[in-house]
């Protein structure tokens, strides 16, 4: 004779079987939620993240103002021929110098040497988009601005710009000035070009500056 067993039956669901079955996924009051909450944190985190990187960038700036200002003081205040050189491909602004005799008396016989007093400044948060001359467009990728003495000293205008942002700053160094000034902004241009002027060079010595 053959048995036959029991077939187990289809069984019913506990009820905290079916509220975990309804909890599989979010409901569209806690996806609004979520959503406002990631909008209010967007809103306050990023605008902090980007006013510190212009801090940054206008800090790096600041510094290169500072390796400029200091070629022009040597130049007014030594014999020493130097330059101001910017190099793309590391971002850096430094100052070179001729080598001396005393260079040479240690067998340092390259054109120009990397001052040892004065610290690079590379620029990191902070990118060069134009560099003028005496009136004349240089290289914004690489340049070099050669201070020589004896003669009247150019004037330079470095303009850079925040790399991950739309901060503006001109760095301007005038023929006969000792320090180099930082305006910001898009009108920061005009100033900077007129302050390159040298009124006595131009033929202009009576006009007010």
């Amino acid at each position: 004779m053959v048995s036959h067993s029991a077939m187990p039956g289809p069984t019913t669901p506990s009820p905290a079987a079916r509220r975990a079955g309804l909890r599989t996924g979010f409901t569209l009051v806690e996806l609004i939620v979520a959503l406002v909450i990631l909008a209010i944190l967007s809103g306050v985190v990023i605008p902090r993240l980007a006013s510190g990187s212009s801090r940054t960038a206008e800090a790096e700036v600041r510094r290169a103002a500072e390796l400029i200002s200091a070629a022009g003081r040597r130049d007014t205040l030594t014999s020493q021929q130097l330059a101001v050189d910017f190099d793309g491909t590391t971002f850096t602004l430094m100052i070179f110098r001729r080598p001396s005799p005393a260079d040479a008396a240690k067998g340092l016989t390259a054109e120009w040497l990397r001052d040892a007093m004065t610290m690079p400044v590379e620029l990191k948060d902070a990118r060069v988009v134009a560099a003028v001359s005496d009136g004349m467009d240089l290289d914004p990728r690489r340049f070099r601005v050669e201070f020589l003495p004896g003669t009247p000293r150019p004037g330079l205008r470095i303009v850079m710009r925040q790399a991950d942002g739309q901060a503006l700053w001109t760095v301007s160094l005038s023929p006969r000035a000792f320090r180099a000034t930082v305006v910001s902004g898009e009108d920061a241009f005009a100033d900077a070009e007129a302050a390159l002027i040298d009124l006595d060079l131009a033929g202009k010595a009576d006009e007010p500056w």
